[in-house]
């Protein structure tokens, strides 16, 4: 069984964001009078590796096994994942939230249509996936 050498990618590139997320909240909780201090929010990076750590394994989870090029679901997953991840980073740089429907500075709408988009693009990928692998014949190994 071999998954689709794309979701393989994706994950990997969803696990290293959750890396490199990880390695940024620990900065971000350096106080700012220290050299190691980067600007970000500590939790707002917390939720972004997290986010991106679940991403990337659920990917991995829904990656096709029977070798056949599934091109739409790759989109469909890849698209969710660069909108909630994109819009996680961009909470954790810039401490919008992405919850507010009303804001003042404005933004904060688009924000919270990119997570919800992507998060609900990110569902119809695995509920695709799962579809496809309940609805697929049984294979028996060649003796």
């Amino acid at each position: 069984m071999n998954a689709d050498r794309a979701f393989v990618r994706l994950a990997l590139v969803c696990l290293a964001v959750g890396a490199v997320a990880s390695a940024w909240e620990f900065v971000a909780l350096q106080p700012p009078s220290s050299p190691w201090h980067l600007a970000g929010y500590p939790v707002a990076t917390a939720r972004l590796a997290q986010h991106a750590f679940v991403t990337g394994t659920v990917t991995l989870a829904i990656a096709p096994t029977d070798r056949r090029p599934r091109r739409a679901l790759f989109a469909i997953a890849a698209l969710g994942a660069l909108l909630a991840l994109g819009a996680h980073a961009l909470t954790a740089a810039t401490a919008w939230r992405g919850v507010l429907i009303d804001d003042a500075r404005g933004g904060s709408l688009a924000l919270l249509t990119a997570r919800l988009l992507g998060g609900a693009l990110q569902l119809i990928a695995f509920a695709w996936s799962g579809r496809l692998r309940w609805s697929a014949a049984p294979t028996t190994p060649a003796a």
